[in-house]
């Protein structure tokens, strides 16, 4: 339809789609369509808009060639390290204790197991895959700013108007500790993608990230405050999940701006 769209074009009309389909996630169907939209949206516009996607070029670009398998420890550890941590502070804390596993534990594992991976990658290959490459000429850290605002609009219409997430707690405060978060995950999974110049890690990172918080404040900790463990401190987007998540990324960044003066005099000398 429109093959010589630039980047920047691209990543306006892929934003926009995205973030039409986000107003109609109203309601649980809407939240499984409002989960898989990044993924839709890529298809259309590789296959519609750009037709990029009759290019083995098109769909190399998203990442997808390549493990990145260098990568998947330091993707672990930023994400399902992180939230075992602030789950054990929240127990250290005393504001609940660990218990051995609980309820439909092992249907539990099993259906995060199988639509886990699946829900991850279709975001992943929207931001990261697709949406972060075409914004390079906005600059690293800016692209992966840009990212998080957007994945952030993406989330608000499924939690201000639906029950269905993250609808417990001041939801101002609930609502801070979300963008916040999400701008540190952003930072955290753009620097996954630079780095490995894969999406897979970043799949990884954000599937172990969703499955660790979920089982664990489900199924192994016992708490009479449940607001406080899952929202403000150790849940998906809570407040050491958040500091954690924001100086993993910090320390990632320095460590890349560091090579890369590091390796600067040598290429000069070069």
């Amino acid at each position: 339809m429109f093959e010589r769209l630039s980047d920047r074009a691209t990543s306006i009309v892929f934003v926009v789609l995205v973030l039409t389909i986000s107003l109609g996630t109203a309601g649980i169907a809407g939240g499984l369509v409002l989960a898989l939209s990044p993924l839709l949206v890529v298809l259309a516009m590789l296959l519609v808009v750009t037709r990029e996607g009759y290019s083995r070029a098109g769909w190399r670009r998203l990442g997808t060639g390549r493990l990145g398998l260098r990568t998947w420890p330091l993707a672990l550890a930023t994400t399902a390290g992180v939230c075992l941590l602030a789950t054990a502070g929240a127990v250290a804390l005393g504001f609940g204790r660990f218990s051995a596993p609980r309820g439909d534990w092992l249907q539990s594992l099993i259906a995060v197991s199988v639509t886990g991976p699946i829900l991850s990658f279709a975001e992943e290959i929207g931001w990261r895959g697709y949406l972060q490459p075409r914004l390079a000429f906005l600059g690293e850290r800016s692209a992966m700013l840009v990212v998080g605002l957007v994945w952030i609009a993406w989330h608000l219409p499924y939690i201000l108007f639906t029950p269905y997430y993250h609808s417990e707690g001041d939801r101002p405060l609930v609502l801070l500790l979300f963008g916040g978060s999400v701008i540190a995950f952003s930072f955290l999974f753009g620097y996954l993608r630079v780095m490995s110049g894969s999406v897979w890690p970043v799949v990884l990172a954000h599937f172990a990230h969703n499955a660790t918080f979920a089982l664990l404040l489900e199924h192994a900790v016992s708490t009479e405050y449940p607001v406080v463990v899952r929202e403000y401190l150790a849940g998906d987007t809570g407040l050491f999940v958040l500091v954690g998540t924001a100086a993993c990324a910090l320390a990632i960044g320095i460590s890349r701006s560091a090579a890369s003066r590091r390796s600067a005099p040598a290429s000069a000398r070069g």
